[in-house]
């Protein structure tokens, strides 16, 4: 906020006024401080109106421990649940699941440990099911490494080329040449999604994850073993009304597990910069939820973000922004536009005004009328502390 004030006090040239008189001598310089600082303060207002009020240092972290979600009992989760055994039981009797497991798993499933090394593997990644029958590497229980990464570009062509790479595979412990497509980049390849978390919670009836590392997203060649498990789990989603999401199905392709759909989903997210503090959270639900589940839910929420229950402002500070926003429009900007200076008064007088606009609400302390300015300020440009956020987590029912 002082620096945007020190901006619009050297663009109407207070600074160089006063830089002047400095020099001029002790009663000069004495009178130019102080109608430095009446000049200052009288551009005040309009700075807050535009960045807000300058937010108090905090000495020490006021945080708390983090709360947790109760929930009376874990009826979502039981139905959701029931739910992913029957789609588990349809997807085993899926032609294309029953060819998947056939061909590339020899007709068994894989335990989670055994999944999570097959989708790391940079041999499944890139090569496809003919390749590792004609090398003889297993699919299962193969180690993988990459080694490098080269492009060859056509001389004649620059935007014909081949990005290609060397990994080392064992069994049988040898170096192999993998490439893709010609004139196709690495960077535009297709991800697979994957499970890619250990789920934590207090609360049997709902679990909780860091957002961000809940899925793994694993670039694949085309024609690739894993390109297949991602197109074999695209059409698991469309097929099954879309109550599994790319990860969960391919998880199930691979484990058998049941997997339950997620009755909710609930995260949030700080979209903010240095003037604005802003943020949403966001609940994805099924219609069938309770809605007492979902305000515990939102509200859980809620404190993760502001720091405690959400406190409503008094409408009249809102107004009160409102009229010194609009003000702050006509005395500098419109003024600017009609090629005038920009014109500007006192608190005291923007005081007055406010209180012949609203009588049933004037102000007779100057000192009241500029804290329910800063307090309507702080609730819309800075309603929670973005240094007290929590880490952000993603809630979900299972």
């Amino acid at each position: 906020m002082f620096d945007r004030l020190w901006k619009m006090l050297e663009m109407e040239e207070h600074v160089e006024a006063a830089k002047q008189m400095w020099v001029a001598g002790d009663e000069e310089e004495q009178a130019a401080k102080k109608d430095f600082l009446t000049d200052a303060r009288s551009l005040l207002p309009y700075v807050e109106a535009q960045v807000g009020p300058a937010r108090p240092v905090k000495t020490a972290s006021k945080k708390t421990s983090r709360k947790e979600l109760r929930l009376d009992d874990d009826y979502e989760k039981e139905r959701v649940e029931i739910l992913g055994e029957y789609l588990a039981f349809r997807g085993s009797l899926h032609p294309l699941v029953r060819r998947f497991r056939e061909k590339v798993l020899d007709g068994e499933t894989l335990t989670p440990e055994q999944a999570h090394a097959l989708v790391d593997s940079p041999a499944a990644n890139r090569f496809p099911m003919s390749r590792f029958e004609k090398e003889g590497i297993p699919v299962v229980g193969h180690t993988a490494r990459f080694v490098e990464h080269n492009v060859i570009f056509k001389k004649a062509c620059m935007d014909k080329f081949i990005e290609y790479d060397y990994i080392f595979v064992d069994p049988p412990g040898e170096f192999f040449r993998a490439h893709l497509p010609v004139s196709v980049a690495y960077e535009d390849l297709e991800y697979l999604w994957f499970l890619g978390y250990q789920r934590t919670s207090n609360n049997s009836a709902y679990s909780s994850v860091r957002r961000g590392s809940e899925y793994i997203p694993i670039p694949v060649y085309p024609g690739s073993v894993l390109d297949n498990l991602r197109q074999l789990s695209q059409r698991l989603v469309a097929e099954y009304g879309r109550c599994w999401d790319e990860a969960q199905a391919a998880w199930f392709v691979l484990t058998d597990e049941p997997v339950a759909p997620r009755a909710i989903t609930a995260t949030y997210h700080d979209h903010g910069n240095e003037h604005l503090t802003h943020g949403t959270i966001t609940l994805t639900v099924e219609p069938w939820v309770p809605s007492e589940t979902v305000v515990k839910f939102y509200q859980r929420l809620q404190v993760d973000m502001l720091g405690r229950k959400p406190r409503a402002p008094e409408r009249r500070n809102l107004a009160l922004f409102k009229f010194m926003t609009r003000q702050s429009k006509e005395l500098l900007l419109d003024r600017e536009n009609q090629g005038e200076a920009p014109a500007l008064i006192s608190s005291r007088e923007l005081m007055e005004r406010w209180n012949r606009e609203n009588p049933d609400q004037s102000y007779t302390n100057e000192s009241r009328f500029r804290r329910d300015f800063h307090r309507g300020s702080r609730a819309l440009l800075s309603p929670y502390d973005k240094s007290e956020i929590w880490e952000p987590l993603r809630l979900t029912v299972p």
